[in-house]
């Protein structure tokens, strides 16, 4: 008689346990999803951060290095030439103020880097696009030395005349792409460097393990403007836009960061 009071579970009671169990899992995994997600974002941010300050220090140590020597000539003091350099890239202030796409001065669009929908604009390939209108450039950080002209060790004795126009302040179109991961700037070996004056380099350090020679610039890049609008270059003051854009892990539209570093122009300064 016990036998036949005994029974298992309907057909729909086990239906309804694995319908639980399945939501019960899905909501787990998408919550830790979200936890790893936010995680890989503050990284990216923090990431991207360290890149940012370390092109707004280059940019103001090239400054205030500059005014130490507001003395000497072009010739004479390397961070002139390579203040000039960098100003030599300044537009119109208007053409840099964050705003909607259809403001327009002088054929270019504003740039409004907090509302983009993919990273994709800036790194248009047609002769119009952002670096070819906008002259961007970025810094090589580990090439920024307080004395150029005496060649110190981490300029392997190469001329610093090439290093001004190719290896210090990068402009060449192709060296800038989309982040892969986050804004970064990647460095290569220095293969062709010269042997020259490296008896300072640290001891298991040769010229070909040294990586200060920029490969590209993954997500990151600066615009410059003054604030003379008939003649950028002879500004009062520069405003350097260090931009950065790159796609965070589990968002459909890009990240951004934007630092604005004001340095005044030491050749007008009283």
């Amino acid at each position: 008689m016990r036998l036949r009071t005994m029974r298992g579970d309907t057909l729909i009671e086990v239906m309804l346990s694995i319908s639980v169990f399945a939501v019960v899992a899905m909501l787990s995994i998408n919550l830790m999803n979200d936890g790893i997600n936010t995680a890989q974002r503050t990284l990216e941010t923090a990431m991207a951060r360290n890149e940012i300050d370390a092109q707004a220090e280059a940019l103001r140590f090239i400054h205030q290095s500059y005014v130490a020597e507001r003395q000497k000539t072009s010739s004479e003091s390397g961070f002139k030439q390579l203040w000039e350099t960098i100003t030599s890239h300044a537009i119109k202030p208007s053409l840099l103020e964050d705003g909607p796409d259809d403001l327009k001065d002088g054929g270019l669009t504003a740039f409004d880097v907090n509302n983009m929908d993919s990273c994709n604009i800036v790194y248009s390939t047609n002769s119009n696009g952002h670096f070819e209108k906008y002259k961007s450039f970025v810094m090589n950080t580990r090439l920024v030395l307080p004395d150029a002209n005496k060649k110190s060790p981490q300029y392997l004795g190469v001329d610093y005349s090439s290093l001004l126009n190719n290896e210090i302040v990068i402009t060449a179109r192709n060296r800038f792409d989309e982040a892969s991961l986050y804004p970064r700037v990647l460095y290569k070996k220095n293969n062709s460097a010269s042997t020259t004056n490296n008896s300072n380099l640290n001891q298991g350090d040769t010229i070909d393990n040294l990586y200060n020679l920029v490969s590209s610039a993954e997500g990151i890049w600066i615009d410059v403007a003054g604030n003379n609008e008939l003649n950028p270059k002879r500004s009062d003051y520069f405003d350097f836009y260090i931009r950065t854009c790159w796609q965070s892990a589990g968002t459909n539209v890009p990240s951004t960061l934007t630092t604005v570093v004001r340095l005044y122009n030491p050749e007008v300064m009283q």
